[in-house]
């Protein structure tokens, strides 16, 4: 008897207005620690991103959910999610890295990449002397790198919060129209 009276509490509080605010609380509360949990086993603050843009199209479409996970390095073709010239995150490919070594630096670039040359990568690395690694970045939908078109520096280790490890197409959505809808209403 214990449990339907609770059923009828429950029951009884969440009906009308009050219910629907009781119900969106519970939402944020859920989201915010699932939020949490994933950041904590995927090692990153940002676990689960939102295309903005159809930049990285036909690989992520404006509205995917993106599932973010840092690891120790990244290459050449990572799909990354950085901090750039944007408020939010940026997720864009990684299409030339460059790495100190002892013998110098190790330039690569991914496939036919050629908008920075290696002895470019070579001299922007050398005037950065506190830096192991180097990245230049592009949407595979952009005609070229996001340092070629003047959209701040090389990316570096501590810009990055993860790589791309999963897509789900169209989840999206519903925080990309709520985000526009707040944007229309302020501005």
């Amino acid at each position: 008897m214990e449990l339907e009276g609770i059923k009828n509490w429950w029951k009884d509080v969440t009906e009308g207005p009050i219910g629907w605010a009781i119900y969106l609380a519970l939402g944020v509360v859920l989201a915010l620690l699932l939020n949490s949990a994933l950041g904590f086993a995927l090692s990153t603050d940002y676990p689960v991103v939102t295309v903005e843009s159809d930049s990285m199209e036909p690989v992520l479409y404006p509205g995917d959910i993106v599932f973010v996970r840092s690891i120790d390095e990244y290459e050449t073709g990572d799909v990354i999610v950085f901090d750039g010239w944007k408020p939010t995150p940026i997720i864009h490919r990684i299409v030339s890295k460059s790495e100190r070594t002892e013998d110098g630096f190790y330039v690569e670039s991914w496939e036919d990449f050629d908008e920075i040359t290696p002895e470019e990568m070579r001299d922007y690395h050398s005037d950065a002397e506190d830096v192991d690694r180097l990245y230049v970045t592009k949407g595979d939908n952009n005609p070229t790198c996001d340092q070629c078109q003047g959209r701040g520096e090389m990316v570096v280790d501590e810009h990055i919060h993860g790589r791309m490890t999963l897509r789900v197409p169209y989840l999206g959505w519903l925080k990309l129209g709520a985000v526009r809808l707040g944007e229309t209403i302020t501005s």
